[in-house]
């Protein structure tokens, strides 16, 4: 008896451990991330021991208690803007992460999720047009403005003015917009 009962926490002991334990965030580059829309949420996590300016992150959507995907990006940057917008309209809310390289060129990489019929996929965002790219040397900036518009500004060159962009996802383009009212 007393031997079946030790094989029996032996085979529990490790049928618990062999479970995938959920990712826990790093608290030196920027604590917990919880991010949500209606019913989905959106956990950003850095794994512990990452540098904050390179790594991974990893994008943990859950429903209730139940865990739908854990998706791993990799970065070259700090982590900026976490966000959460119905951008496409859909009634469905995408989430949105940035990050901001830590050289010169502090060229800013989006990084968007949608919750569709087929469950958690990547949000194609494009990239700027040729033509938008001419004075572009980086300091990326993103947030939202207006009812759900992405919004993505950079300084222009050396002269000082910054270039903004609202995100038109029926034309899947960045198309220049006036600086927002809500800007300081």
């Amino acid at each position: 008896m007393r031997r079946t009962a030790l094989v029996l926490a032996l085979l529990l002991t490790g049928a618990c451990s062999a479970e995938r334990a959920a990712p826990t965030a790093d608290t030196t580059c920027f604590g917990t991330r919880i991010l949500s829309y209606r019913d989905l949420v959106a956990e950003v996590v850095i794994p512990p021991g990452e540098s904050c300016e390179s790594g991974t992150f990893q994008m943990v959507f859950t429903r209730g208690v139940d865990t739908l995907q854990v998706l791993t990006e990799t970065r070259s940057g700090t982590v900026g803007l976490i966000g959460t917008a119905d951008v496409d309209g859909d009634g469905r809310g995408e989430f949105f992460v940035t990050t901001q390289a830590t050289d010169s060129s502090a060229r800013g990489t989006l990084y968007a999720y949608t919750d569709g019929a087929a469950g958690i996929a990547r949000f194609a965002v494009s990239a700027l047009a040729e033509d938008q790219l001419s004075e572009y040397r980086g300091g990326d900036r993103f947030g939202f403005g207006g009812a759900n518009q992405l919004v993505r500004a950079y300084p222009l060159g050396t002269s000082g003015d910054t270039a903004w962009f609202g995100y038109s996802h029926g034309q899947q383009r960045w198309n220049r917009i006036d600086r927002p009212d809500w800007v300081r």
